[in-house]
């Protein structure tokens, strides 16, 4: 059969970062990310009403009411609450912005280096976060001050360096050897490598030295400060090698165990479900191990650019989540009524379990996890119980209804 190779899976990964048109779309409503003052707390919902509309919600799960959390010119993805808890952090159609809840505008980070396809942020205090970003047709790992003061943690001309976890003073990352041939550039290694975290010190020499008045002027025309050609001679480890099998998503649990992703290397028109193998990492005495602990499908329209199925922030919504000792994930089953349901994996007893059980085509999405309770969102149009939903009540306030679910501390 002559099947048609569409998309290569790097690129639908990073597709919310892009502006798709489109003619219609389901509507999504998720839980992205929670605050908790005294006992107040509050969730970052977003909803979806179409591939160009997306919403940020602050809702209070007690009294169900919800209110705008930013206008609605804004597309605020891979969103991230500050480490001091006064705001959040998010990325919009490539800039990256910070809203402070005392301001009423969201204030963007000005970057004066030549960076695109900018992934989600990590903050290492509440001054310094980093990321992975394309320069020079290359992923590079930076680091950066929200003064914009930029640093090239990893990189190579030869090297993508995506999906960096900072744990403690260690740096993880996943590393793909690029080869180019002519028209066509093609990954001929995918490997998770560990390196010394460098701390932003070169931050605060040239906060330190630089007069205030002179600070603008700096960020402005500090053109080629930024060099990325470290990847072949940083002094490393290599943690797992899987040559030319694609791997993805790192996350670390502690600066010993994690776990991460792997995928098909390109996905076909005609294909309704993809498939990824979570793999565990492990340091045990002097070496590191992994093994494959659990598979699991989604439904191809979520990625694909179809008219009325696609996430605007892509995969995100649907990545494995880790909370005290279990792995949480959503899984289609067709032979169940097509529904994307939520099941975790003990990673000491090496047991799943199924959480969620959707009838009717249910889409259920990753949980965001609040104390000991499970809160998770999906696709509003599905019919049944435990669906998300969003309506006016009597007194003219939006309000929102979450499906969640109780989490036994005991076991999980």
């Amino acid at each position: 059969m002559n099947r048609i190779r569409n998309y290569s899976l790097s690129f639908l990964f990073f597709l919310f970062f892009s502006s798709v048109q489109s003619l219609l779309a389901y509507e999504f409503l998720y839980p992205v990310a929670y605050t908790q003052q005294n006992d107040l707390i509050k969730v970052y919902v977003l909803y979806q009403k179409s591939i160009t509309h997306l919403e940020l919600w602050v809702w209070d799960p007690q009294t169900k009411v919800a209110t705008k959390g930013l206008l609605s010119s804004y597309t605020p993805a891979g969103l991230r609450i500050l480490p001091s808890d006064k705001g959040f952090s998010f990325i919009d159609e490539g800039r990256i912005r910070i809203k402070e809840f005392h301001k009423r505008s969201p204030r963007v980070i000005d970057i004066y280096e030549s960076l695109y396809d900018i992934n989600e942020i990590e903050w290492c205090n509440n001054d310094t976060f980093y990321f992975s970003a394309k320069k020079n047709d290359t992923f590079c790992v930076f680091q950066m001050s929200i003064d914009g003061l930029l640093e090239c943690l990893v990189g190579d001309s030869q090297y993508d360096c995506m999906y960096p976890q900072v744990i403690r003073d260690q740096l993880f990352y996943i590393e793909r050897q690029i080869k180019d041939e002519l028209f066509k550039r093609e990954h001929i290694s995918y490997k998770i490598f560990k390196t010394t975290y460098t701390k932003p010190k070169l931050f605060e020499q040239k906060s330190k030295s630089l007069p205030e008045q002179l600070r603008k002027a700096f960020l402005e025309f500090d053109d080629g400060d930024i060099h990325c050609d470290n990847a072949s001679t940083l002094e490393k480890e290599c943690l797992a090698d899987f040559k030319k099998s694609p791997i993805s998503f790192l996350r670390m649990i502690s600066d010993k165990e994690g776990f991460f992703l792997a995928h098909p290397s390109e996905v076909e028109r005609q294909d309704k479900l993809l498939t990824f193998d979570c793999y565990f990492i492990k340091k045990s005495e002097k070496t590191w191990n992994h093994e494959n602990i659990f598979s699991f499908s989604i439904p191809t329209e979520l990625l694909l650019d179809v008219l009325d199925a696609r996430l605007y922030e892509s995969i995100l919504p649907l990545l494995p989540k880790y909370y005290n000792g279990s792995i949480y994930y959503v899984d289609y089953y067709p032979v169940k009524n097509g529904n994307l349901n939520i099941f975790r994996y003990d990673i000491a007893l090496d047991i799943i379990e199924q959480k969620s059980f959707g009838q009717h085509g249910q889409l259920s999405f990753s949980p965001l996890f609040i104390d000991n309770k499970i809160f998770y969102g999906g696709c509003t149009h599905e019919s049944g119980q435990h669906c998300p939903s969003m309506w006016i009540n009597e007194e003219g306030f939006v309000c929102i209804e979450l499906p969640s679910m109780q989490v036994n501390l005991a076991t999980s």
